[in-house]
């Protein structure tokens, strides 16, 4: 039995008329003229439009290159972060007494003095016996016990010197050491979710998710048919959904050199400025190409 619309007295076969496609569907209207190539759009230059999404230019899962427990927290959801600005603090107050104790052993000088001392007066005392020496009043026994003792008195100077290069070195690695519990942003850009909070174990979990927002990506699909079309350097208008965000200009960074082939279409990066922060990523929009199409 045939499905159909009743209007009055009139049957009408229900796929002999289609509904008008209501205005809340142009954007998936417009996602359909993407995937299938809008060639009365491609007629005349910053005229076809094409569906793109906005995303961040990089998100980051915060971690920690050492396990242990959380002390501290230094940021917040929504926070807009520095590259090196402190986000969170692992329990750290063995490898804070250690920096401590190996800062103290290096600044320490007075083995190093004393050795030195030492090696000054076996020097004078073999420069005041030089001319019982050219007279030949002393025997060559004493002779080898003054020289000896000096070269004694020189290695314990030489190797009291080493000796603080070394308490140094522990210190660059005590601090180091703490600075692996001192996780810090790697990017400027905004916390976007905590993943872990104070008293929790790290265990190899990230501990925060920052994402860069400026600049943003915008990433476009192609089809193929318009493959070779559009080249880096290409100037857009970039049309977002969202309410009071006005068109902003941009430049294509990157086009794929690769078709999808189940979906027929490739790739288009944008990077889009966004000092403000006032384009929110993962929102949709919609590109229109301005310069001359490049043959």
């Amino acid at each position: 039995m045939a499905l159909c619309l009743v209007w009055g007295a009139t049957a009408v076969p229900a796929q002999a008329q289609a509904d008008p496609a209501p205005a809340d569907d142009a954007f998936a209207q417009l996602l359909e003229n993407a995937r299938q190539g809008n060639e009365a759009g491609d007629q005349q230059v910053g005229v076809e439009q094409n569906v793109c999404q906005v995303s961040a230019s990089e998100l980051v899962e915060l971690a920690s290159p050492v396990d242990g427990v959380i002390h501290a927290m230094y940021a917040n959801r929504g926070q807009r972060v520095k590259k090196g600005e402190l986000i969170a603090e692992l329990q750290a107050e063995v490898e804070k007494a250690q920096v401590n104790y190996a800062k103290v052993r290096s600044q320490s000088q007075s083995s190093v003095e004393a050795r030195k001392r030492q090696l000054e007066f076996t020097e004078r005392r073999i420069k005041r016996t030089e001319k019982l020496r050219a007279a030949k009043l002393m025997t060559q026994e004493e002779i080898d016990t003054l020289e000896t003792d000096r070269d004694s008195a020189r290695l314990d100077y030489e190797a009291a010197r080493e000796n603080i290069s070394v308490m140094k070195a522990e210190l660059a690695l005590s601090k180091a050491q703490l600075a692996d519990r001192m996780i810090t942003s790697p990017i400027d850009g905004v916390l976007i979710e905590k993943l872990l909070s104070v008293g929790e174990q790290v265990d190899g979990k990230a501990i925060a998710l920052i994402a860069q927002l400026d600049p943003l990506f915008v990433e476009v699909s192609l089809p193929v048919a318009q493959f070779g079309k559009y080249h880096k350097g290409e100037k857009v208008s970039v049309n977002f959904e969202g309410p009071n965000l006005q068109a902003r200009d941009a430049v294509v960074s990157l086009v794929d050199q690769i078709v999808e082939p189940k979906s027929k279409t490739f790739g288009m990066r944008i990077v889009l400025p966004n000092p403000d922060l006032a384009i929110p990523a993962g929102i949709g929009c919609h590109i229109q190409f301005l310069s001359p199409n490049k043959k």
